[in-house]
Parts: structure tokens; sequence; C-alpha cells
């Protein structure tokens, strides 16, 4: 029997915590929402967690497993261990982590969705000490503190994800060196319709886009467009706008989505920055918006942004997040410039001013935790907004690196950015009034997994090293 596609109804649950009883009537509900037919109901229940390294990671469990534990009265708690929060993506432990240790992964049932895969619901969780503590050190946590300090002050925002991804064939020759191939297309662009024609053939990847759009569609996520990118084989999906905690999910979920429908079609998404040296990088902007009333006042929104712009080298770090996010920051090649600046509908700078009080952030691509990240840009943000931080640049309206150094001075255009990870990382240690505003155990630990990150991956050759993330990311 064919399936509803409709838009999920979780219950929210602000404030409270979620009982047996309501995690129980919860899994029914989905049950009932996403399928007609009682053979196809819900399977597995995906628990996900995002680290450091950008990693996704996630446990499966029986749906039986989960009625089981909630019948029981018990929080569903996963035990995983502490050194989760300090490793690499080869399993290996940084420096001065201990193989000793647990934490509790608790799902955030309202975060539930249906998906990647038909049978399967996925959902995000956060760490929690054996005690019942929270773990200052989980991304989860920190971004959910920030958005507090924010309600604070009266403050809310709206945040909405483009997703680019770049779309590969597997090579089927396995002595060969090169594991994915570019995919086979007839003049990709920008755009352009051309890159789309094949849809509808067996076998080619755009025929997969009605199967991930209605994949997304079952969990809720209705996308506002979809289009060609500019190298071969990338294309863009745009996200509704949500509250910051529910538009990363969004985001994380998505890419699972489309990663999954990929794959069982033999293709390989990679998020990879740069995977090719003379084409358009591939990057997660993010549109941004203070939600709260005044949010369309200057007064307002040019504080919040002056706050970024301030901070705006160190928040790099957690925006271009790995060694290989610096090989797509160039000047000039649409990817928001190497200058801290912003402009008017002006796409080389990293700001873009799209209307008041809504803005685009390009400085982002999708080998960043969004958790931490997001967390980053909306404490400056906010501070900025608390301490009225005045907007000292001015609207830049060409390609910043085309100014002389005159006209820079005259934009406020006095910085830029760092030139690779180790310098952002600097950036970021000498912040000391952004560390504060975020966690200064979470930066160290962040900046400790990105030192020994860099340490593992400097040895490589740079083909080696761009197979390696192709495969992971």
């Amino acid at each position: 029997m064919a399936q509803r596609i409709q838009p999920l109804k979780p219950r929210a649950k602000k404030g409270a915590a979620w009982s047996s009883k309501d995690v129980l009537q919860k899994l029914q509900e989905y049950d009932d929402d996403v399928y007609e037919d009682e053979g196809q109901n819900t399977k597995w229940l995906r628990v996900y967690w995002h680290d450091y390294t950008s990693s996704a990671k996630c446990r499966l469990f029986p749906i039986e497993e989960v009625h089981r534990v909630s019948e029981t009265g018990k929080p569903f708690a996963i035990s995983i261990t502490t050194a989760s929060l300090g490793m690499l993506p080869i399993d290996m432990m940084i420096p001065g982590m201990v193989p000793s240790g647990a934490y509790f992964l608790h799902p955030d049932w309202s975060s539930i969705k249906a998906g990647p895969i038909e049978g399967h619901l996925s959902c995000y969780g956060e760490f929690k000490n054996p005690d019942g503590t929270e773990v200052e050190l989980c991304p989860r946590t920190l971004l959910r503190h920030t958005l507090d300090t924010a309600a604070g002050h009266g403050l809310s925002y709206i945040i909405g994800f483009e997703i680019e991804f770049l779309v590969m064939e597997r090579n089927p020759d396995r002595t060969s060196g090169e594991k994915y191939l570019t995919l086979r297309n007839d003049g990709h662009a920008w755009s352009m319709a051309r890159a789309l024609a094949d849809w509808g053939r067996p076998g080619a990847f755009n025929t997969a886009i009605d199967e991930i759009h209605n994949a997304l569609k079952r969990a809720g996520i209705f996308i506002q467009q979809f289009h060609a990118e500019s190298a071969a084989g990338q294309y863009e999906l745009i996200l509704p706008p949500k509250p910051p905690m529910e538009a990363c999910d969004t985001l994380l979920h998505t890419r699972q989505i489309i990663e999954s429908v990929s794959a069982r079609h033999g293709y390989r998404v990679t998020l990879h920055p740069k995977p090719f040296a003379m084409a358009c990088g591939t990057a997660s902007h993010v549109h941004m918006s203070v939600s709260s009333p005044g949010g369309n006042n200057p007064a307002v929104y040019k504080s919040f942004y002056a706050g970024i712009l301030k901070h705006f080298r160190a928040i790099c770090a957690f925006t271009n997040a790995h060694p290989a996010s610096y090989e797509r920051m160039a000047d000039s090649f649409w990817s928001g410039g190497r200058w801290v600046c912003w402009g008017t509908q002006n796409k080389e700078t990293p700001l873009r001013k799209c209307e008041d009080g809504h803005w685009e952030l390009k400085l982002i691509d999708g080998l960043a935790n969004p958790y931490i990240a997001m967390s980053a840009i909306l404490a400056a943000g906010t501070n900025g907004i608390v301490n009225k931080t005045p907007m000292t640049w001015g609207d830049c309206l060409v390609d910043p690196a085309s100014l002389d150094d005159a006209r820079r001075k005259e934009l406020g255009i006095s910085e830029m950015f760092p030139g690779d990870l180790k310098q952002a990382l600097e950036a970021l240690d000498a912040d000391k009034e952004l560390i504060k505003l975020l966690n200064p155990e979470l930066v160290k630990r962040y900046i400790d997994v990105k030192n020994a990150e860099i340490a593992f991956l400097e040895p490589m050759g740079q083909e080696e090293r761009r197979q390696w993330i192709l495969e992971r990311y």
C-alpha cells in the first residue's frame, strides 16, 4: 500500500521532561502519521550525535527495545564513552584523553523525524553525566545555553541553511587510486536547466531527487528550492527557516537523507569544501534574522551583525573547521572572500545583507559542527546587541579584494580572515571575550581536537588527503 506523504506532528514538550508514556505515545503517533500499511511501521530508532570533528555518529535500536525500556518507566539513555568528545574520525583519542568513564546520551524526543529510510525514525541526543547533570562539553547543550542566554535578554532568532553537496560516481575499477569519479553530465553549471535534463532516466542521479524529496516530506522537512550548482555534480537545497536548534537538527537530518538515498542509487555524496581545485567549492550558508520584537530595527540588527564582525576571525575556527575549509576561501570566487566585511546583496562578502534584518553568512561549510558554529555566531551577535556594538564597517558593494587601501579604510575594512586552520585556532585562543561567551572548557577541548586533527592530516599528500576527506564527509 502506498505511503501517505504528509508532515509529522510532534508534540512540543518545552520545559518538561518526557515521561515513558509520552515516548510510547509519540512513537505510536509517528507510526500512525507516516505509514498506512501496518507491515511498513517503524522498525528502528536511530539516536544521533555530532562530535567535534563534525562526524555524524549514531546508535540503532529495534523499536521493540525502545518500547521495552520505556515501559519500565526508566529514562532511555545510552552509555557512550567520554572519549567520544575527544576522538578523531579514525577512532584515535587525542592526547590527554583516557579510555575510562562514560556519559549517557539522552534522546531529545522533540527532535524525532522519519527516515533516513523507510521503517526508521531518527532523533538527536544530548550528553549527560551519570548523575543526570549536563555535560558542558556537549555541542547541543552549548547551543541550548546560548539560546537561553539570548532569551534572558528578550532575544530570539530564526535561521535557515542552504545545503550544497557534490554527487560523485563510484569508480568500478577497484585497482584505481581514484575511488570516486566526476558525475557524468552535459555542461553542468549554476542553475543550468541542462543539468536536470536526464531527470526520469533510470539510474540518473536526478531521478533520485524525487525519492529525496519524498523522504524529506515524510520527515516534515519542506525544502524551498533546488537547483544545480557550479561544479560538476554539485547541487543545492534550500531549507526552511526555523528556530536555531530545530534548524541545526533539520540540516543534519536532511544530509542523512540525501546521503542515504544517494548511496542506495550507487552514488557518493560529499561535503568536501573544495573537491576540485579549479571548480567552485561547497559551502553550507546560513540565513539569519532577529525574530524577537524589534528585530527589523536597524539599531538592533546592526549591533547583532557588528558583534559577529567583531569576532569574525575567531568564529572562523568554528565555521571553517577543517584544514580543507581554507582551500575554498578565496577572493573573487563566490566564496565570501578573505576580508572581514559586509555588503548589501554582495555575494563576494562573507556577510550579505539580503533585506532589513535578514542577512546571509557565507563563511561556513559542511565540515563545521552546526551546533558549535551557530553557538559562536549567535553568542557574538547577542553580545553585540546587549553592548550596542557600533557598526563601524561600511556597506561594501564591490568585490572587497578589488579595493585599494584607501577605499578599504573608508569602509572600515582592516582585517583579513586567517589563512588556515592553525591561524584560525590562534585567533580563537586570543579572543578571550568570545571564549567566555561560550564555554572555556569546551573551547579548549575543541582547540585540542582540531590541533590533533591537523597533526594527523598534515603528513598526507594533497591527493591522499583529498581522497580521505571524500570518503568521510
